[in-house]
């Protein structure tokens, strides 16, 4: 039976986990406090919020979520959970680059939309170029590209059919001022 301090602990990520929209996954063992503390600093400076967290109760917490896909092995080890609000790409981005120049902290796995991230899937993530709205207008002109074409061919005999009036208009108007 868990105490109350940790009952709270997995409410809290329970509801970290619901509201995040990218969760990152890195195992710190061997960070001395002044790496911890500068890992912190860059995380709190890209709004993201880091927390060391118990594999237990984070594995709870998954499961509390409905998160029962992910691989329980990413469970071990010294965990830091980076949960990303706002910008999965800026999130993942944050973090990877932390972890290059880290040379001690290893990039574990991520949660996207309750989907469990590989490492090489956050790190393809985080080489996404813009943003997430960069992202965004991407898809939206892939879209957008084929039903512009396709309005243009609809409507071009219905234009073509109008010009054609206009210009016999123009004639006649022209015939009867003469």
């Amino acid at each position: 039976m868990p105490t109350q301090a940790k009952a709270e602990k997995i409410d809290e990520l329970t509801s970290k986990l619901d509201r995040a929209v990218v969760t990152i996954l890195v195992q710190t063992q061997g960070l001395k406090v002044k790496d911890m503390n500068e890992l912190r600093s860059k995380m709190r400076a890209a709004r993201i919020d880091l927390q060391v967290a118990k594999n237990t109760l984070l594995r709870i917490a998954t499961e509390r979520n409905r998160m029962d896909n992910l691989d329980k092995s990413i469970f071990k080890g010294q965990t830091a959970v980076a949960f990303g609000y706002e910008d999965e790409i800026a999130t993942a981005r944050a973090v990877i680059d932390y972890i290059r120049t880290s040379k001690i902290a290893v990039l574990k796995s991520g949660i996207l939309g309750g989907r469990a991230l590989t490492a090489d899937q956050v790190e393809n993530l985080a080489k996404m170029l813009g943003g997430k709205n960069y992202a965004k207008a991407q898809a939206v002109g892939v879209i957008q590209g084929p039903l512009a074409t396709t309005y243009s061919l609809l409507t071009a005999p219905m234009r073509d059919f109008c010009y054609v009036i206009q210009a016999r208009a123009e004639q006649l108007k022209g015939e009867a001022t003469e």
